[in-house]
């Protein structure tokens, strides 16, 4: 047997080894879950939690506006600085 052939029968042999060992796990670890329908019901009321109204903090539309302006000012300062760069690889790009 070639050098190549004997790597391509080890290669093999080791996928297949590990496609199996793949299946094991999957099959022992998952399988018994998927047997008992995941989690059943009684496990899923055993907490119960009695639920609130959700609190809504009112929302600061001034605050939200800052915000979107002062990321406006970043951009552009950051396009400015930019710009030269830019030209340039557009020129030398053919554009």
């Amino acid at each position: 047997m070639s050098s190549a052939n004997l790597k391509s029968t080890v290669r093999l042999i080791a996928a297949s080894f590990a496609a199996g060992a793949g299946a094991m796990v999957l099959v022992g670890l998952v399988g018994p879950v998927a047997l008992q329908g995941g989690l059943s019901m009684r496990d899923a009321m055993a907490a119960t939690v009695e639920s609130e109204a959700p609190t809504v903090e009112p929302l600061d539309v001034a605050a939200v506006h800052a915000q979107l302006a002062e990321a406006e000012r970043s951009m552009a300062s950051a396009r400015a600085a930019t710009d030269g760069a830019m030209s340039r690889l557009d020129r030398l790009s053919g554009r």
